[in-house]
């Protein structure tokens, strides 16, 4: 007997199904093995429970108690066919005519199979039934196109990791979009023909009901591996905040025949997506190359255009507001003042503005990159920080250290991420901000040929990524750095302005003397520009640490001494470091 409508409950219907179907023959070696009805007789025998888990879980009865079987049976691992026909005694043969039966669980998101045909419960199901609770698929209504991204992101890992067919994660997405015609992504879809609903249908979305199948063959639609691979590139700019993408991207996505097949469409341009101009190609180097491809802009921003906070989950890292920045007297040689004084005229509000239309009415890029280099402690870094602060532009501070990371993908992941922050910053301020490479040898370096180690691969990959946002940039970007010799030859090409800071020349650094010690006398200062060729970091370093020193013995230290400070800190000169212009 089945149990009454008022005690039962989820699991209570699963051990009763269970029980009832559960029966033990001996083996020759008088072993007992467990094994399980599932006939006519079963399902009339468990029929109340069958239908009240059917009703909980929206699967039919059948099918609730093959599921039933296969939660005991499972144990919370795999298992594969042969061992379901074993412990059902029934034939693989015979197993197969309830194949119809295991790809609706498949497509309830109750059951998942890999490649090898293995099958176990799914995680979400067992957590529902830890908690006694019957897991139901997720509606398809009433979604947001941030809500369908977010939920297409968590079905494409299951089918990079193997655990969704493709082509049911294909038919829950397309459902997605057909049961919420007003948002942005289904817009798109259906402007550009990737997914089309048939005109004449006046069908109601239900979510008690399966949709994702009613819709196998739609009305003027592209076919499903090319639904499948814009999806994929709409999932790569969510998580990667980019969709610059090559084929090696979706080699988990795709099986071999059809990723064949779309490169060869692809290469002969004759996907509907290049026809439609909903993917381009994207540049590398400077060069439109047709081994990488991107989502156009234009239909990028149409499709998240209802999404503010796609990208807004954290605050902008690295954030230096122009306010905050203290105003400090920086003393230069002609050459790196009058370069200076030219970027400050362009970086003002309405210089920068007007110099920007002139060159997108030429068709000329409109993104400002700027290089400063030279000697440690030449104000390179200081300097930006005072053209940020008369201009009234913010900064982002770019940190190395925490863009790169010891796990496969994540500095690439971290380094679009900051673009992207950037981008958001830029469509979102009045002011365009200034994004800040800080000693960016270490990120901009020569990029290595032939590289096979992770390390040097993931360096290219960083390189490459920079050299297409720098391509692409609209705004303003400068990097500093003392090792020019270390860039590589296609970062310098794409810096539109290269100041070069050497050491300050006798004239500076007695200015640098004078402001920083006016104590000193005439003859004093010209002492010490004239026998110590430092930098104006070094000279701030003596004036600090004739400062600790007075503290420390409460009094004044001498000339004698400030003098044997600068020899504390002089050290080699090192070679000078071969000029790139401005």
């Amino acid at each position: 007997m089945g149990n009454t409508t008022e005690k039962r409950t989820v699991l209570s219907a699963i051990g009763q199904i269970v029980n009832t179907a559960s029966y033990e023959e001996k083996d020759k070696y008088d072993y007992a093995k467990k094994y399980y009805r599932f006939d006519e007789k079963l399902m009339e025998e468990v029929r109340e429970d069958a239908e009240y888990l059917a009703e909980q879980m929206a699967i039919t009865p059948r099918q609730a108690v093959l599921f039933a079987i296969i939660v005991e049976m499972s144990k919370c691992d795999d298992i594969a066919k042969r061992d379901l026909a074993d412990d059902l005694k029934t034939s693989f043969v015979e197993l197969l005519t309830y194949e119809e039966d295991l790809k609706a669980l498949e497509r309830a998101f109750v059951l998942r199979r890999s490649h090898g045909g293995r099958i176990r419960v799914a995680e979400d199901v067992l957590k529902c039934l830890q908690n006694n609770k019957a897991f139901r698929r997720q509606p398809v209504t009433n979604l947001s196109t941030l809500k369908i991204v977010s939920r297409m992101n968590r079905l494409l890992r299951c089918v990079i990791n193997h655990e969704i067919d493709a082509e049911i994660v294909l038919r829950e997405i397309d459902a997605m979009i057909l049961a919420n015609p007003g948002t942005c992504i289904a817009r798109v879809m259906d402007k550009y023909g990737i997914l089309r609903k048939d005109a004449e249908s006046n069908d109601e979305y239900d979510d008690e009901v399966d949709w994702s199948f009613l819709f196998n063959d739609y009305l003027d639609s592209m076919c499903p591996a090319e639904r499948m691979l814009f999806y994929a590139m709409c999932h790569r700019y969510h998580v990667y905040y980019d969709d610059y993408c090559c084929w090696f991207d979706f080699h988990d996505i795709f099986e071999s025949e059809t990723m064949e097949n779309l490169q060869q469409c692809y290469k002969d341009e004759e996907l509907d997506l290049q026809e439609n101009k909903v993917i381009t190609y994207a540049s590398r180097d400077g060069m439109l190359v047709k081994d990488h491809f991107k989502i156009e802009d234009s239909v990028k921003e149409v499709i998240f255009a209802d999404c503010d906070s796609l990208h807004e989950s954290e605050p902008v890292s690295g954030l230096i507001k122009s306010d905050s920045l203290t105003e400090k007297e920086l003393y230069y040689d002609s050459p790196v003042k009058g370069s200076l004084a030219t970027l400050c005229n362009l970086l003002s509000e309405d210089r920068y503005t007007q110099v920007r239309a002139a060159l997108d009415e030429k068709g000329m890029r409109t993104g400002f990159t700027c290089l400063f280099y030279g000697s440690p402690g030449t104000g390179k870094t200081e300097s930006v920080y005072q053209l940020a602060r008369k201009t009234g532009r913010d900064i982002i501070m770019a940190d190395v250290s925490k863009l790169k990371s010891m796990w496969v993908g994540e500095s690439e992941k971290n380094l679009r991420r900051l673009f992207s922050d950037y981008r958001r910053m830029v469509e979102g301020k009045s002011l365009t901000p200034i994004l800040l490479f800080n000693e960016a040898d270490a990120i901009f370096g020569i990029r290595k040929s032939g590289a096979d180690g992770a390390v040097d691969k993931m360096e290219n990959s960083l390189q490459n990524i920079i050299l297409q946002e720098m391509e692409d940039l609209k705004g303003i970007l400068i990097a500093t750095t003392n090792l020019t010799e270390n860039l590589d030859k296609a970062f310098e090409r794409r810096f539109l302005y290269k100041v070069h800071f050497e050491k300050p020349s006798v004239q500076v650094k007695a200015s640098i003397w004078s402001s920083m010690l006016p104590e000193l006398t005439e003859d004093e200062v010209a002492k010490l520009s004239v026998g110590f060729d430092f930098s104006g970091g070094q000279i701030e370093n003596i004036v600090r640490k004739k400062t600790v020193q007075s503290i420390l013995t409460g009094k004044e230290p001498s000339f004698d001494d400030i003098q044997q400070y600068c020899t504390e800190e002089e050290i080699n000169t090192r070679p000078t470091i071969k000029k790139i212009g401005f």
